[in-house]
């Protein structure tokens, strides 16, 4: 037996919508060798690809000299996914609720929404630019 049962792994995009596919190939094979759910590896793969949206349209405002960084680090407990992007970041408490009312009709929101809803743990840091999701895996014998 090794001693860590952690793995990594490591991406960089260039900042181009075009391939965000990579990213949903990648994610989707990480979700598969874990083994979580069908439901859980939904929420999972939407949370990742809209990080990795924001992080190359709105971060880097797809900037062909910049570039999105990817890491998954996969233990037996759960999933870590960082995404780091060059931009300037942006203050998560001014970004509209997409449930106000107000806002129901802005697209701006939606996706750091679903990011939070369908992972365990979203934290911001570096004014925005890097972004640490966590998903924890459920035993079987322990409660959902």
């Amino acid at each position: 037996m090794g001693k860590t049962t952690e793995q990594s792994i490591r991406l960089d995009l260039p900042s181009s919508m075009q391939f965000v596919y990579v990213l949903d190939t990648i994610i989707s094979e990480i979700l598969r060798e874990m083994d979580f759910d069908e439901e859980t590896s939904e929420q999972i793969n939407l949370a990742v690809v809209e990080a990795g949206t924001n992080a190359i349209k709105h971060g880097n405002k797809e900037d062909p000299d910049k570039r999105a960084h990817f890491e998954f680090i996969l233990t037996p407990d759960q999933l870590t996914i960082i995404v780091q992007d060059q931009g300037d970041g942006f203050d998560r408490e001014k970004v509209a609720d997409p449930l106000d009312p107000a806002n129901l009709l802005k697209s701006s929101g939606r996706g750091l929404f679903l990011m939070e809803t369908c992972m365990d743990s979203v934290v911001y840091e570096g004014r925005g630019t890097i972004i640490k999701m966590v998903k924890y895996k459920q035993s079987a014998d322990s409660p959902a």
